[in-house]
């Protein structure tokens, strides 16, 4: 849901910025057809643009294994099954699920609006008498007091104006039809719903109606109607409104700037090159909005790209879709088996150890199906291996040692903090208060934690659906945030690096600088 209110924000931004420019570079120029392209354009443009997502790929060499670092969290924690697919969202902040109630309350308020429109039209059409034209236009004829007004296919007036039968009204209601200014105005309604908390799109919607009556008057013009009866026919027409949201109404509350634009000069087309304002906008966004992807050089088959020691048993897994194939030792077996085919791999040797090795977008509930087979056969000691640079040495706990989410978090002390990856990979860092941050941001947010609190522990609560990752890369951002603090705190203390400390000197150093991490998995829809 929060990703979801994040795509809002991105288009509102993107919508302000795009009528902003059009408001002061062409809303005053005379290119009506033009303009309403711009302006209908730039609308759907905005609700698209987050989705336009450019990925930038770095290369990135792989470090040969005697470059690799064995980085040890510890004893895993908890591994909690059965979870619900919903349990890690129930957990979250409070405010985007009121901000997102809020939004579809707001929502269903303007589509109701905009409903209620429609089916009043439907009503006086349906109780009027209807006149087909040889153009296939329908004239529906009310016994009410209205003002004249297109809908559609329709043109509605009442008694006295039929009867009157000025052809300036019946010209200016057949160019809505023939543009169809009212299947553009129920498109901007239906996007107004969705960013009905943006002033720019009712700005936007109020200067695309003005732009329909221009152009209805322009072609009221060009059909020889003399320019000043038409004007006076206007002012005496401007007593009423027709009030119906979805229609082009012959009167409208811009009935002076209406004059103003008759009368006005032709712009010159040049003037109309303005709109390519729009082409360094969207580079803009698309920028703003672009990614940065890291390709390991030589890692895209982790089988065969990673280097294993004698007393490594290598667990490959490789995921398609919702279908996971597991390796060991290069061999392919079925999950029921792995437990087993891992105990023969191992044979006497007591000192070798299981790295399970993964590409970055296994999901982690995979993983814990790999870890509950290991558990059965009583192999404990795994490493794991997502991305070249860096391997996660663990112990799993013995089946039988799980907790309820609530145990394990009761767990937490003030100060600590809580790391929430969902099944997008996105995080959400909780310090006090909850904030969302990228894979990039994690680290110096939590160097900045360990630096004010020494002892701090971090627990990471992760969905099933995650992908393996994302959990791999926030474990390294918080190991690597606090062997910094670590560093700077042994140049600072002793003017040495850590690792060339004196034993008495590393432990000294250890008792003002200690952090823990603890994960709870949340394993749901296991089949």
């Amino acid at each position: 849901m929060l990703s979801f209110l994040i795509y809002e924000g991105k288009v509102a931004a993107a919508l302000l910025v795009f009528y902003l420019f059009y408001r002061f570079l062409l809303k005053k120029e005379t290119f009506h057809r033009f303009n309403r392209v711009v302006l209908v354009g730039t609308a759907v443009l905005s609700f698209l643009l987050p989705f336009c997502i450019i990925t930038i790929h770095k290369s990135m060499e792989m470090p040969s294994e005697s470059n690799l670092e064995v980085v040890d969290l510890g004893e895993e924690t908890t591994v909690v099954q059965g979870l619900s697919a919903g349990a890690l969202e129930g957990a979250a902040p409070w405010w985007p699920t009121a901000l997102a109630v809020l939004f579809f309350v707001g929502v269903a308020f303007v589509l109701v609006r905009v409903g209620v429109s429609i089916l009043s039209l439907a009503r006086i059409i349906r109780r009027g008498k209807c006149v087909r034209e040889e153009d296939g236009v329908k004239i529906v004829v009310s016994a009410r007091d209205i003002d004249p007004f297109s809908w559609m296919r329709y043109i509605v007036l009442s008694q006295k104006d039929w009867e009157a039968s000025p052809s300036s009204i019946l010209v200016h209601e057949k160019a809505h039809i023939a543009y169809r200014h009212s299947a553009e105005l129920l498109l901007v309604d239906i996007l107004s719903a969705l960013q009905w908390f943006n002033p720019a799109i009712w700005m936007l919607r109020a200067d695309l109606k003005e732009l329909h009556e221009y152009e209805a008057d322009d072609a009221v013009l060009r059909s020889g109607a003399n320019l000043k009866e038409y004007q006076y026919l206007l002012i005496r027409k401007a007593v009423g409104k027709s009030g119906y949201s979805v229609a082009n109404s012959f009167n409208h509350s811009i009935l002076k700037n209406r004059i103003t634009m008759m009368s006005k000069s032709k712009s010159s087309a040049v003037r109309g090159l303005r709109v390519l304002y729009v082409l360094p906008l969207v580079g803009i966004c698309l920028a703003s909005n672009a990614q940065t992807v890291i390709d390991y050089k030589g890692s895209n088959n982790p089988q065969t790209n990673y280097y294993a020691s004698p007393t490594e048993i290598i667990l490959t897994v490789i995921q398609d879709g919702d279908h996971a194939d597991y390796l060991v030792k290069g061999e392919e077996v079925s999950l029921e088996k792995l437990g087993q085919k891992v105990l023969e791999a191992r044979g006497d040797d007591a000192s070798a150890f299981v790295s399970i090795v993964a590409e970055t977008d296994v999901k982690t509930l995979v993983i814990e199906d790999v870890k509950e087979e290991l558990r059965k056969v009583g192999v404990l000691k795994v490493q794991y291996t997502c991305f070249p640079n860096v391997k996660v040495q663990r112990r799993l706990n013995p089946a039988g040692s799980e907790k309820t989410r609530e145990e394990f978090m009761q767990t937490a002390q003030k100060g600590d903090v809580q790391i929430w990856i969902n099944s997008l990979g996105k995080l959400l860092y909780a310090d006090g208060k909850y904030t969302s941050v990228s894979q990039d941001d994690l680290f110096a947010r939590a160097k900045q934690d360990i630096e004010k609190n020494n002892g701090i522990a971090f627990y990471f609560v992760v969905d099933g659906y995650s992908p393996y990752g994302a959990y791999s890369a926030a474990l390294q951002s918080v190991y690597y945030a606090y062997k910094s603090v670590r560093e700077d705190l042994a140049m600072n203390t002793y003017g040495k690096p850590y690792d060339l400390l004196e034993d008495g000197q590393q432990d000294e150093l250890l008792k003002k600088c200690r952090a823990k991490i603890y994960d709870y998995i949340g394993v749901a829809g296991r089949h």
